[in-house]
């Protein structure tokens, strides 16, 4: 997985993804363990570019109202593009110690959002881009899906959270046309040395199509992709193991297949159709 450097005003990046890792040479106090924040994307068609600000990325230990928080990363407002890290390319959010454990909770404060629509697409008023505010209530941050709780231990962890923009930026009225954009932040995440991925192709290539990796379970989106306009190659990124319903949706095209990940698998040869 690569990484992209965390630069001083401002990170560029879509999926999110948390590491709760030592640093290399660095040493924790006993019961305690280093924990960094990442972030990464996965892409919508519709979307060229979508920004947020973040001000603050903590863990609750306990419950909503009496855990303890831990603080992550709390720089004020800092702008990342969201689809700016795409295909396994990661931006460090935040570092801090926190005590060993077990926490089931973990939120990102988004202070606000601006949308910009992809080549093509335009708002019925003749824009292209729409600033949107975080819906009231969201205050406390945006709760992420957690696959599993975060295991938080003295060696090295790390934990992937997936900032899906398809579902987070919402255009309102008319495909074609949108009247506008709803900001509703969807994020899931699941432990990075258990994560898995699809790779496949998708025929023909002109078909454009998004894939969707969908929990069987419970039919929740846990990660999309776009497949390459030339080669038809796609990859779904960062899934938790269990059984998944792969789906390919494009011009002409609508597919879907079934497979089952295990830890840390990477399945290739999935295609469409």
């Amino acid at each position: 997985m690569r990484s992209a450097k965390r630069r001083s005003l401002k990170a560029l990046g879509a999926v999110a993804i948390v590491a709760l890792a030592a640093a290399c040479g660095s040493t924790s106090a006993p019961g305690a363990g280093q924990l960094t924040v990442q972030l990464s994307d996965s892409p919508t068609p519709d979307v060229q570019t979508a920004y947020v600000a973040i001000s603050r990325v903590y863990l609750i230990g306990g419950s909503d109202t009496t855990g303890p928080r831990y603080t992550i990363d709390s720089t004020p407002h800092e702008v990342y593009n969201l689809l700016g890290f795409q295909n396994g390319i990661t931006a460090t959010l935040g570092s801090a110690t926190i005590p060993v454990g077990t926490y089931s909770q973990m939120r990102i404060v988004v202070d606000s959002g601006i949308v910009v629509l992809s080549p093509g697409f335009r708002f019925s008023d003749g824009t292209t881009s729409k600033a949107l505010s975080v819906p009231s209530g969201m205050e406390t941050g945006v709760k992420v899906v957690l696959d599993t709780p975060i295991q938080v231990t003295p060696g090295q962890t790390v934990l992937v959270a997936d900032f899906d923009v398809s579902r987070s930026f919402v255009l309102t009225g008319p495909p074609t046309l949108p009247v506008g954009a709803i900001f509703q932040p969807v994020i899931h995440a699941t432990m990075e040395d258990v994560a898995a991925s699809v790779a496949g192709t998708v025929t023909p290539a002109s078909s454009q199509a998004t894939l969707y990796a969908i929990f069987t379970s419970n039919d929740d989106t846990v990660a999309t992709a776009l497949a390459d306009s030339v080669s038809g190659a796609y990859k779904l990124w960062f899934l938790p193991p269990g059984a998944y319903t792969i789906t390919a949706v494009g011009t002409g095209l609508n597919g879907s297949k079934s497979v089952t990940l295990g830890a840390a698998q990477d399945r290739t040869g999935v295609n469409f159709p």
